[in-house]
């Protein structure tokens, strides 16, 4: 029997509310993406979009972490608005340097463009580096949002832990790739779902692979950052939190 105030447990839930309950939480979870996708595209435009875009990654991500915690916010569009506004100005200094490589990385296209209309065999360099550059720059840039929603770490902290973090997690980079890169796919072939999910849906499963990287390499002894949902007040997944940034910890892991 299950006490009074408390939640009853997920499969007898499940019993009680049938397919067509199951049905509805699906719909419930599609709803949230497509809402935080909608806040994505306001809050990058309201940065401007130079410094909009890293702020609207962090807080979309940081309300999909609970999403896939299975503890969605009583107000997504408020804790949106809390992971944005709190954090805005430190994000738009951690973005710097993935704005500036994402201008160089549009210039060398433009100079491979240049060259490969000449036939100049130089074209096929500037293209591996292009395609080399686009690839670390989109996995780090990945995981400074992951680490930005996880840890309160200074900006070089967290520009230290993004870049060395796909390198040396070869595994999580290629799920990283190859599961981006099916969406991606599929977002081209359905274009009418890109203003829908084209952005939320994309940091949902780009958290998810990097956050289990994370909790994998989170020191041992330190409850705070390595303990399990179960034993973490502080964890996305507990249904104590009160604020979408509880769950952040202090520092990043060694």
């Amino acid at each position: 029997m299950v006490s009074p105030g408390r939640e009853p447990p997920a499969a007898m839930s499940d019993a009680g509310i049938g397919w067509a309950g199951r049905v509805m939480a699906w719909l419930r979870f599609a709803l949230a993406l497509v809402v935080l996708n909608l806040l994505f595209i306001a809050g990058t435009l309201a940065g401007l979009i130079v410094f909009g875009l890293f702020p609207a990654a962090v807080a979309t991500s940081i309300v999909a972490a609970r999403l896939r915690a299975g503890v969605p916010p009583d107000s997504i569009v408020r804790d949106f608005v809390i992971a944005y506004r709190s954090q805005f100005r430190h994000l738009a200094v951690v973005s710097i340097p993935f704005t500036l490589a994402t201008l160089l990385i549009a210039v060398d296209l433009v100079a491979f463009q240049t060259l490969a209309a000449s036939g100049d065999p130089l074209a096929a360099v500037l293209f591996a580096v292009f395609l080399t550059s686009t690839l670390l720059t989109a996995l780090a840039a990945f995981a400074a949002v992951s680490i930005c929603s996880r840890y309160r770490a200074s900006a070089r902290a967290t520009w230290r832990y993004a870049i060395v973090l796909p390198l040396v997690s070869p595994g999580m980079s290629v799920s990283l790739i190859v599961s981006l890169g099916v969406l991606a796919y599929a977002l081209m072939a359905f274009g009418v779902l890109v203003p829908l999910v084209g952005a939320s849906v994309p940091l949902f499963v780009a958290g998810w692979i990097i956050d289990t990287r994370l909790a994998r390499l989170a020191p041992a002894g330190r409850p705070e950052i390595g303990a399990t949902v179960a034993d973490n007040p502080v964890h996305p997944a507990a249904r104590v939190v009160s604020s979408p940034l509880h769950h952040q910890r202090e520092g990043i892991p060694a």
